[in-house]
């Protein structure tokens, strides 16, 4: 069972970076495209949410240090 995980997990990130191959192309690209890659993961729209904060945080926030940005070393 857990392989299977894995390998769910690893195709969805290798489809989620041919998609988004970079923060700013993450901000251009739907947020329903970005839910229905997350979608076999579960909690496709929060996920989706926090990846979106994440990456405008990191185009466009002035911060200095990684875990200023959204949802990095939180819990």
């Amino acid at each position: 069972m857990v392989n299977i995980c894995v390998m769910l997990v690893r195709w969805v990130i290798s489809d989620f970076f041919n998609l988004c191959p970079d923060a700013k192309t993450h901000t251009k690209v739907p947020a329903e495209a970005i839910e229905n890659l997350l979608t076999p993961l579960g909690l496709q729209k929060v996920k989706t949410e926090r990846i979106q904060r994440l990456s405008e945080g990191y185009l466009w926030d002035d911060w200095t240090h990684i875990t200023q940005l959204h949802g990095v070393g939180k819990g």
